[in-house]
């Protein structure tokens, strides 16, 4: 399975350079078919006017069997709220415990039509108070599911970030990124990686340590709002720091 961050920097430009909604639901349709996932729903309840009622949704794929509509990803809200708001970790459905009644509502709507298995991604920040869950879904046999569930977690904690950060972009109170506090060397890094240098490659061309190129790359994704290097490349891009 190729890597996101490999593969994806003109998607991402892409999605830059049009922001909305509906570029947001067609990077989701994305991610599932890269993926090759049953779907991929966003959640989240803490945009101002938003809540558990009433949240800010964005999905790709059939989330209810042969119901295309958006009502059904209501019945995954109570499990939501519980790993939203309390877990740091992603969740792997099959280990949910099964006793609880809000789970086995849960498995309800699993069955109905939901996705077999699925992962949970709970999503924080950039400001306080704000977290929204990342939810894959998948149909394949238990056998595919867990040959490949453990890659999936590290490759879609990127894809769950990028997502949170872009809806927050569509519809919170994001600060304004100042180009200005990019420095030199931090653009500099950030022109190697987007050549593909590796972080020892750019450590040598660039004369310091690796160390001093993380640190580089990890000040310009911070200055960047950016959730990754790929993202920071992208942004940087876009800002035109970089060509």
């Amino acid at each position: 399975m190729p890597c996101l961050d490999d593969v994806d920097v003109r998607t991402l430009l892409q999605l830059e350079a049009a922001l909305s909604n509906q570029t947001l639901d067609g990077f989701m349709e994305y991610v599932r078919r890269h993926f090759s996932l049953a779907s991929t729903v966003y959640i989240c309840p803490s945009f101002r006017g938003r809540s558990l009622a009433d949240p800010f949704l964005a999905t790709a794929g059939r989330v209810h069997g042969a119901d295309p509509d958006l009502a059904a990803c209501y019945a995954l809200i109570d499990r939501v709220g519980s790993i939203g708001a309390r877990s740091v970790h992603p969740a792997d459905w099959a280990d949910l415990p099964l006793g609880n009644e809000k789970v086995r509502r849960f498995g309800e709507a699993r069955e109905a039509g939901v996705g077999r298995h699925g992962l949970t991604f709970p999503l924080r920040g950039p400001i306080d108070g704000l977290w929204a869950v990342f939810i894959a879904t998948s149909n394949e046999s238990h056998v595919e599911w867990c040959s490949r569930r453990q890659e999936l977690k590290k490759e879609l904690a990127i894809v769950a970030n990028y997502v949170h950060q872009r809806a927050y972009e569509l519809h919170g109170e994001q600060t304004p990124v100042d180009l200005d506090a990019i420095t030199g060397r931090e653009i500099e890094a950030l022109e190697w990686a987007a050549e593909g240098k590796s972080v020892e490659d750019t450590a040598i061309t660039m004369r310091i340590s690796t160390a001093a190129v993380r640190a580089h790359l990890d000040s310009a994704r911070h200055k960047l709002q950016a959730v990754n290097r790929a993202h920071a490349v992208t942004k940087a891009i876009r800002g035109s720091l970089i060509h």
